[in-house]
Order: structure tokens, then C-alpha cells, then sequence
């Protein structure tokens, strides 16, 4: 069983996003009840968006993931989380370090 974790900002109040690859879900703390159901729904929702392919970095496909298809494309969409939420992924900061600043 592989996990990721990553930390989740949204103005400031923090939390987390863990994602289980074997039983392909996601699990949100963030104490924001609105931002929790926006990451939520973002991530039950497909996301197409265009991807870098091919010989040269011109070369693009456009892909519709499933976010919790597989844990390369909760990673992927992670990517586009704060332009579509408002949710920032802080993807430098563990989970738990917040609360020991």
C-alpha cells in the first residue's frame, strides 16, 4: 500500500490531502468546511487540461484524468488545485509543520 500526503492552505488555515493508491481515495482535513467540499468535488471531477508529450516541449496532448485514478494523476491534478479552489498545495511543507510554527 503506497500513501501521499500533502499539505493544503487555504488562507492561511491549514490541512491536508492523503491519497491511498490501492483503494484509489482521497481523504481532506482542512478546517474550512467550504474549501474541504470545493478540494473534495475538485477531485471526484474529471479534469482535462493539456499535457506536455512528445519529441520537443511544444508537444502537448490534451488528457481527461480522473484524479484518484492512480497516484500519478492525483499528483497531476493536484497542479491545478489552487486555480480552480482557491487551495493552495504546499507541496514543500509536510503535513503537521503548521502547527509547530
Amino acid at each position: 500500500m503506497s500513501t501521499f500526503s500533502v499539505t493544503l492552505n487555504y488562507n492561511c488555515h491549514y490541512g491536508y490531502v492523503e491519497y491511498n493508491d490501492e483503494t484509489k481515495a482521497a481523504a481532506v482535513t482542512l478546517p474550512v468546511a467550504e474549501a474541504k467540499a470545493a478540494v473534495e468535488k475538485f477531485l471526484a471531477s474529471p479534469l482535462t487540461l493539456d499535457l506536455p508529450q512528445g519529441e520537443t516541449i511544444r508537444d502537448f496532448v490534451t488528457k481527461t484524468l480522473q484524479p484518484l485514478e492512480s497516484m500519478e494523476s492525483f499528483k497531476t491534478s493536484l497542479t491545478r488545485l489552487w486555480g480552480k479552489t482557491g487551495v493552495r498545495v504546499e507541496w514543500s511543507m509536510p503535513p503537521g509543520m503548521a502547527e509547530k510554527l
